[in-house]
């Protein structure tokens, strides 16, 4: 209702004033008087009314708009502390007190210490001391000794009898000292014989000896068992005895080493050791091959 108001009354308001520059009707037989007689309209400017009218007239209608909302203002809170905390410059912290200068010690008279003269300690003997085993050899029986020059054929001096007696009592207990003694003697120079003995010789007689013992083994190994190799790691005595046996790598397969430890078990009685060597018992590690 509003908008059809307006436009009416605009409306009423152009009409108007197009009506009032209408011009008259000019009389009949009316001279032209604009310009000297030349021109035959003559133009004025229009009054500030008309002008106002005009304008109004061809501005178009404002759009009507919504009435805003009412606006709630939120609750005022005091910023100023905040902003005070915000604005204060951090204060600078104390500088520590400056240290003291220190203060330097006196310097004392060095007093070295007297050098005590250590111990006297007995030199070991740089030469080593080594017991040598002696073979401990039989006593020759001591030589009869000759009786005295008889003076006379006849009769023997009583000096000749009393020597002759005890000469046979010594030869006798000498004889009995070679004869008990003989198994002694035999032992201890086997001793000293072994340790005569070179180490080259003594490696030569030891393979020797391995040698031997692989041999009788290798007879008792059974044929068409398989193909494959067992590591058995044996301890003979010195009289060929075999006091223990195991196995220490496989052949990869169970069958063939068992059979390799019953092989050796059932070798028997070794060869003896080397009397030379003078061992009570030695350890072998022999490969057991089977085909």
């Amino acid at each position: 209702m509003r908008g059809l108001g307006e436009t009416l009354v605009f409306a009423s308001a152009a009409l108007a004033l197009h009506l009032a520059l209408w011009p008259a009707e000019r009389p009949v037989g009316a001279d032209s008087a604009g310009g000297g007689g030349d021109d035959l309209v003559t133009l004025s400017p229009a009054s500030a009314a008309v002008a106002n009218a005009v304008a109004q007239w061809d501005r178009p209608p404002e759009a009507a708009l919504p009435e805003p909302a009412a606006f709630i203002a939120p609750p005022a809170t005091d910023m100023t502390p905040a902003i005070r905390q915000q604005e204060a410059a951090p204060t600078s912290p104390a500088m520590p007190p400056r240290p003291a200068a220190p203060i330097s010690a006196p310097t004392l008279p060095r007093i070295e210490p007297t050098p005590q003269r250590p111990a006297r300690v007995a030199e070991p003997d740089p030469r080593p001391t080594v017991a040598q085993a002696l073979p401990d050899t039989p006593r020759p029986a001591p030589r009869p000794v000759s009786p005295p020059k008889r003076q006379d054929s006849r009769q023997p001096t009583q000096a000749a009898q009393t020597a002759a007696a005890p000469s046979s009592a010594s030869a006798d207990q000498a004889a009995r000292r070679a004869a008990g003694a003989g198994g002694d003697v035999s032992g201890r120079s086997r001793q000293a014989q072994s340790a005569t003995l070179s180490p080259d010789r003594a490696r030569s007689l030891l393979a020797e000896w391995g040698g031997q013992i692989r041999t009788r083994i290798a007879r008792s190994v059974p044929r068409g068992a398989g193909s494959g190799t067992a590591v058995v790691e044996l301890t003979v005595a010195a009289d060929g005895v075999l006091l223990d046996a195991r196995l220490i790598r496989s052949s990869g397969n169970p069958r063939l080493d068992d059979l390799a430890l019953t092989a050796v078990r059932r070798a028997g009685r070794f060869p003896a050791a080397p009397a030379a060597l003078g061992l009570r018992r030695q350890s072998f590690t022999l490969p057991v091959k089977a085909r």
